[in-house]
């Protein structure tokens, strides 16, 4: 994987569709799929993390298995 070619995409709205956004980028790019959901105290709104390598086309999506992982990053390959 070259690191140049992920990038980290920010989903805030409603918890189930933010999930959903989440998972349909994931089906498009090698992914991290959702991570880090933080929620702000007081507001219905939830914010969602992806981190995809945008090098792999469209049908190339997917998460790597747990222990794929090496390091910084080396969730996406």
């Amino acid at each position: 994987m070259n690191d140049e070619n992920v990038i980290t995409i920010e989903i805030r709205g409603n918890e189930k569709a933010a999930l959903e956004a989440a998972h349909r980028i994931s089906s498009l790019f090698l992914s991290s799929g959702p991570c880090r959901l933080r929620r702000t105290p007081g507001e219905d709104e939830v914010e969602v993390l992806v981190h995809a390598d945008v090098a792999r086309g469209a049908g190339e999506g997917g998460y790597l298995d747990p222990d794929e992982a090496g390091g910084a990053g080396a969730f996406l390959r």
